[in-house]
């Protein structure tokens, strides 16, 4: 098979390192989870126990999942923030910029992130080698923005912002569309009118990223069983 010239990236677990996972994994860790919402609580000025605050982020994530009446459902975090600030802000208008900024300051605090060992360097080869792009990831408003600044650090300020290795109109993020991986929708949005043969995935879940991007006929690679590490990519592609 001829090598892709087209090369979609998960980003949690592939790209990134979350020290605890995804936010389904996440939610299940009560302890870290407590601890954040005291920092968020304290640092936003909010009127709310953490007990409390952490009961109704789960129960808000849980009717918000529901209220989507599709397959694989996915929330809008800062839109969940939003609601939790319009009851415990009282002191200032609440606002989407607010929303947002709590909601990446509790992600921060609840789940450090790093870059995967060698995915710098394998991002920016691929890149001079002409290949283009993109990405389909289960993620957040703040997954580029986190996103952006590991590249940042690991460049020393080279690389500016995704869109610097990445091809936007390839980026799918599946809290813009409500749908989660492995939807297909989300793979068809992403795929666009480039030919499924020519474009390989790299993801490190089998359900959520090689089955479905099978299904539509990309060439995949399993990061975990294809390949143990980022840099075998380059003898791969």
């Amino acid at each position: 098979m001829a090598k892709p010239q087209n090369i979609f990236w998960d980003v949690y677990g592939t790209l990134i390192a979350a020290v605890r996972g995804d936010l389904d994994s996440l939610v299940r860790r009560e302890k870290e989870l407590r601890a954040a919402f005291e920092k968020s609580i304290r640092t936003f000025d909010l009127r709310v126990e953490p007990a409390t605050l952490h009961d109704l982020f789960l129960r808000c994530l849980a009717s918000e999942r529901h209220a989507r009446n599709v397959p694989h459902p996915e929330v809008r975090i800062d839109e969940i923030w939003y609601a939790l600030l319009q009851k415990f802000h009282p002191q200032s208008p609440v606002t989407a910029n607010l929303a947002q900024e709590v909601a990446l300051a509790f992600e921060r605090a609840a789940n450090p992130k790093t870059l995967m060992p060698g995915a710098f360097d394998v991002l920016v080869e691929l890149k001079r080698r002409g290949h283009r792009q993109g990405i389909i990831s289960n993620a957040q408003f703040y997954t580029p923005i986190e996103l952006s600044a590991l590249l940042r650090v690991e460049s020393d300020c080279a690389s500016c912002a995704y869109e610097s290795i990445f091809d936007p109109a390839r980026c799918v993020f599946s809290y813009q569309w409500g749908r989660a991986k492995p939807d297909l929708a989300i793979f068809h949005q992403a795929l666009g009118d480039l030919n499924p043969a020519d474009c390989v995935m790299i993801g490190d879940s089998l359900a959520n990223d090689i089955t479905p991007a099978r299904e539509l006929g990309l060439q995949t690679i399993h990061f975990g069983t294809d390949i143990q590490n980022l840099t075998e990519l380059l003898t791969r592609l």
